[in-house]
């Protein structure tokens, strides 16, 4: 059976993940914590099988720093290059980046809070206690932030938001409209929380795309 592996993006947990879970239902999944809150999880035993990667945001440079042996790959508000190949893109979020940065170092608990806001992520506040926040590792992933990542080759799906402000679709097409293994999709009206928001068009998409793939 294909293994679903499933990666939070940055600030989040796996509760990111419950309203998509259930649709996997009848699939073997695990999913990674990245530590945020002091909880992290990983999965380290499944480097000897083939895996399906789904990585919201931050999420899918993480899977590919942890595993090789994908069958496939999807990216939620995906990204390789958070930062982009253009001068002026680049420039502009390496300004954010660095407030972003500035703000965690002031009031980490309120600037984490505006973030959920920001990706349209409110309800996910109340799931997590923001005291056991891990501020050096929040420090330490802005700084990852501004890395580049290679895709591998193998089939992967980008899914974007046409209203993502944080993975604008300008970064989306910057970092995967050259990328031969690379199909190209969006939903609308779900800001920067794929899978949180639409989880059942999200899970169709997915499916479509790893059967098409099979078949």
């Amino acid at each position: 059976m294909t293994h679903f592996v499933f990666c939070h993006g940055f600030g989040f947990d796996t509760h990111f993940w419950e309203r998509i879970a259930p649709f996997f239902s009848r699939e073997k999944c695990s999913f990674i914590d990245l530590g945020y809150f002091n909880n992290r999880t990983e999965s380290r035993h499944l480097d000897n099988q083939a895996i399906i990667g789904i990585g919201h945001s931050i999420g899918l440079s993480k899977l590919l720093s942890m595993y090789s042996n994908f069958d496939c790959l999807i990216g939620l508000n995906g990204f390789i290059n958070f930062l982009g190949a253009d001068l002026a893109i680049y420039k502009k979020r390496q300004t954010e980046l660095k407030a972003l940065r500035s703000g965690f170092l002031k009031d980490a608990d309120t600037t984490l809070r505006n973030f959920y806001l920001r990706c349209g992520a409110a309800e996910l506040i109340e799931y997590n206690d923001f005291s056991n926040l891990d501020l050096d590792l929040i420090l330490s992933d802005l700084q990852w932030l501004q890395k580049e990542y290679k895709l591998p080759n193998v089939p992967t799906l980008i899914l974007s938001s046409d209203d993502d402000i944080v993975v604008p679709h300008s970064i989306t097409s910057d970092n995967f409209r050259e990328q031969p293994w690379v199909k190209l999709d969006s939903i609308i009206d779900t800001g920067h929380a794929l899978g949180f928001r639409k989880p059942e068009e999200v899970y169709e998409k997915i499916m479509s795309f790893v059967n098409d793939r099979t078949a």
